[in-house]
């Protein structure tokens, strides 16, 4: 059972959603980490999402508004 959820809105976030992500990780297998992609068309949110949901499956769910 996760015990904190972490809820990051994105939208054209690439430049700054990794540092936000990775300062979220040392917490350990008792957090989630949901990041909404709110539409981004100028940059690759959605590509970082999916990337740290392949690499850190448990952790991380996007979703796509």
């Amino acid at each position: 059972m996760k015990y904190l959820s972490f809820i990051i809105p994105c939208y054209n976030s690439s430049k700054y959603m990794k540092k936000c992500i990775n300062s979220i990780l040392p917490l350990g297998e008792d957090v989630e980490i949901l990041i909404i992609d709110d539409g981004s068309k100028k940059d690759n949110t959605l590509e970082i999402a999916k990337e740290y949901q392949k690499s850190i499956l448990r952790f991380v769910r996007p979703f796509i508004k």
